[in-house]
């Protein structure tokens, strides 16, 4: 699914914002994260459901790892303030990878 964030008037108005993305900052406590762009021009507030749970393959190794299980809001910012902005499915995903990423260094 892709997601449309705050929808614009006429397709013209809405910015596309695209991977790759890096992880300013992350609140485990408030699930949220603030990830940019590379290019910096665009920072994405996501609000997001994660599960950290023990793993293990079976023969004595363990660790503890981390599911991004939902995206519940992105927010979009560029140096104006919050635009109107659509991020693909494909993007997305990334997302979700960066902060899984940020998560397992964490916990």
């Amino acid at each position: 699914a892709a997601y449309a964030l705050q929808p614009a008037k006429t397709q013209s108005e809405s910015v596309y914002v695209t991977a790759p993305f890096k992880i300013e900052s992350i609140n485990i406590k408030n699930n949220t994260a603030a990830v940019e762009t590379l290019d910096e021009k665009y920072t994405l507030e996501v609000e997001y459901v994660a599960e950290v749970f023990k793993d293990g393959n079976g023969v004595g190794h363990n660790w503890t790892d981390v599911e991004v299980k939902e995206i519940k809001d992105i927010r979009v910012y560029s140096e104006d303030g919050e635009i109107q902005a659509y991020v693909d499915h494909l993007d997305v995903q990334e997302i979700v990878h960066v902060i899984e990423q940020e998560l397992r260094e964490r916990v």
